[in-house]
Formats: C-alpha cells, structure tokens, sequence
C-alpha cells in the first residue's frame, strides 16, 4: 500500500477545482499528468512481469474524466509501442467535444488508435476471445455515489469474471471512494493507480479487498494547496 495520507474523495476533488479556478492550471493538464504516471506505471508493469500484465491493453473508458484518463494512458502506451484497444459502453456522440475528454478520445481516433462501442452484453464475449489480456479500468471514478445499472454494471461484472489482469485508474469501479462500500459490483484490481492521493475508499471497508497494490501519480495539484488544507481543515 502507499505511504501517503489517505484522503476524502471530496478533498482531492476540491484540490483539483482550486488548481484549476485559483492557480490556472488547465484540467486537461491534471488529465495528462494523471494518465502519463499511470502508463508509465502500467508500462514498467509488463516489462517486470509480461506474462502477468500482458498486452495487448484493453482500455475500458466511461464517458467522465476517469475515461479521459483512459484515453491518455491508451495515447502513451500506444506510442510506447504497446497494442492498445480502447472501448466504451457509451454512444461517443454524446461526449461533449470541447471537455478534456472529448479533446483525448478525438486526439486517439486521429491517432488510429481501435476506438469501439459493444453493445450490452458483448463485452464479456470479447474477452473471453481475447486469450490473454490485460485490462485497463477507467469506467467510472471518485463520484460514484448509488449502485451501478447497465451497462456499468454488466461491464465490471465482465472484467470480474474475464480472469484476466485488472488494473484500475483512480479506484476501481464499483467502489464507493468514501467508504470502501461496493455499490452493486466491483472487479477486484491487480493494481490500482490512484491520483494526488489515495481515497479513504481504497484503505477501509471492501476497499483493500478489491485495490491490490496501491500506486499514488502526483499530477502537479500545487504543494500550497495541500498546506492550507491542512492548516485550515473542513
């Protein structure tokens, strides 16, 4: 498990508007810093253990910005060389394409990077078809707050029973990211790479069942924001 403070999603969150509203730093920036650590994580990964954590990446991505950080990772990874498969259990028409997200899921189309959106059900059947993979969960983050409904709920229930190698972004969906309770369905993860600091969820309840190896990816949240949160708690 990592070492830093666990903190509130609610905090972490607020730490990201701050560093966006007060200090200027676009979010797509945070988005980047965030799925660059995590593909260089997940990169270091195959290379220690390419039985384990092997390509080519299945890269599921919901249509928040937990998928936005999926499509970073998919561009790096892409570019690292890697085979990367990237599919969403979302009409993409509906991402709106001036948000962080929808500016990487575009970059990644014009990359030729495999963009797909299976149909109810079809996801289990594609991994299964697959032989070995490994799987990339960015369906869902921090403000899941009710028990997952279809498709969400298929897909984890898919990753859960594929016995394929999960590492999840952020916390793993399913999860709730306060208090470790699993909302409806949640696929335990090999890995999880969390970002700015980990999620109470991740250390207590169900969490530590489900988080495997925690990993924490500093994504240039200023230091003084983290001081004057702990000077002035609340």
């Amino acid at each position: 498990m990592a070492s830093a403070r666990p903190e509130k999603p609610e905090t972490v969150r607020e730490w990201d508007r701050l560093a966006i509203e007060e200090y200027g730093i676009p979010g797509i920036v945070l988005m980047e810093n965030a799925g660059a650590g995590a593909a260089a994580i997940i990169s270091r990964l195959s290379h220690e253990d390419p039985e384990r954590y092997a390509p080519p990446f299945v890269i599921l991505c919901g249509p928040g910005n937990n998928g936005g950080d999926g499509y970073v990772v998919a561009r790096h990874l892409f570019n690292s060389g890697f085979p990367v498969e990237v599919y969403l259990p979302f009409d993409p028409g509906v991402q709106e394409e001036e948000s962080d997200a929808g500016i990487n899921l575009a970059v990644i189309r014009k990359m030729g990077i495999t963009v797909e959106t299976p149909g109810p059900g079809e996801l289990g059947h594609i991994l299964q078809q697959k032989g070995t993979c490994t799987i990339i969960d960015g369906l869902l983050g921090t403000g899941l707050s009710r028990p997952l409904q279809d498709p969400y709920l298929a897909w984890v229930g898919a990753t859960a029973e594929s016995g394929q190698a999960v590492i999840a972004l952020d916390i793993p969906s399913g999860l709730d990211a306060g208090s470790g309770e699993i909302l409806g369905r949640c696929a335990a993860a090999d890995h999880t790479i969390t970002f700015a600091a980990p999620k109470t969820g991740l250390c207590q309840g169900s969490g530590p069942d489900f988080t495997g190896r925690l990993h924490v990816v500093k994504i240039g949240i200023p230091q003084n924001i983290r001081e004057n949160q702990e000077k002035h708690p609340g």
